[in-house]
């Protein structure tokens, strides 16, 4: 999983933040202090423009490999990626941290969330972060991680890091082919009291679904609610209608349908979901 370059410079190996810091002019050294370090990459990637004027200056195959790199959750090894998407050198949004080792920090994957294209392309990334607060804190009680550090933009990152755990055992695959489906098509109105308690707004989303992946019986739906517990498919709320009930559907992510390919799990991964975070 990426981690944020801002107060972690001294995990780089050495050199290897050279190419990140020329692409996006800045220095960058142990001695700054992480809010400093911020507000640098965060001005540097605002003075490179948005991500369409980024993006237009790659080859195909860069492009490919960027867009690779986003739907494996921002991170990628070389030992176990397919050469054809590992032109990564070129792209400014995308940092090597050991040697053969390539990321996309946290800093532009916020920076990357605020852009529309994103949202409307289904990447998991950018739709994490407009989901109302107490559903993102529903989710993450039902995905069993105690969550209590840290405010919304950290609690994002947390639910993403725990999609990339819960999808890797689905290499991809779904019984569900649709990219987006209105949620009374498949619970509806009346029918569940639990999402009854979500539609009359008495309850969240995410905290229904844990009640129901419970005591469901059925095996499908059982599988459509592990899907949405892993970030499969997403919550989404609809335009409001006048003198229409408020209406919700499910969105398939990018990140869902895409198998997870990397299998090394680093040390400080390994911290993290133990509670000793280092990030």
């Amino acid at each position: 999983m990426p981690f944020a370059v801002s107060g972690n410079v001294g995990v780089f190996e050495k050199g290897t933040l050279r190419n990140f810091e020329k692409q996006l002019g800045i220095i960058l050294s142990e001695n700054q202090p992480h809010l400093q370090q911020h507000l640098m990459i965060r001005r540097a990637l605002q003075h490179l423009g948005g991500s369409v004027s980024v993006l237009s200056g790659l080859s195909r195959q860069e492009l490919l490999s960027f867009i690779f790199v986003l739907t494996q959750f921002g991170d990628t090894i070389r030992s176990e990626t397919p050469a054809e998407y590992m032109q990564v050198e070129a792209i400014p949004y995308v940092v090597q941290w050991q040697k053969g080792h390539y990321m996309i920090p946290l800093e532009i994957l916020e920076y990357l969330a605020h852009e529309r294209i994103f949202r409307d392309q289904g990447y998991l990334f950018a739709l994490i972060p407009a989901l109302p607060i107490k559903e993102k804190k529903a989710w993450i009680r039902w995905m069993g991680v105690d969550f209590e550090k840290g405010g919304d933009r950290d609690l994002n990152f947390e639910i993403y890091f725990q999609c990339r755990l819960l999808q890797k055992p689905f290499l991809g695959k779904s019984l569900v082919q649709e990219s987006e489906i209105e949620l009374n098509q498949i619970w509806p109105y009346g029918k569940n009291e639990y999402l009854d308690w979500f539609y009359k707004g008495l309850s969240c989303f995410y905290y229904s679904m844990e009640e129901m992946s419970k005591r469901e019986k059925d095996p499908f739906l059982l599988h459509v609610i592990e899907l949405i517990k892993a970030g499969k498919f997403i919550l989404k709320k609809l335009p409001d209608v006048y003198g229409k009930e408020t209406s919700y559907s499910l969105v398939s992510t990018v990140e869902g349908n895409t198998p997870q390919l990397r299998e090394t799990i680093f040390q400080w991964e390994v911290e993290r979901i133990r509670k000793d975070s280092l990030f």
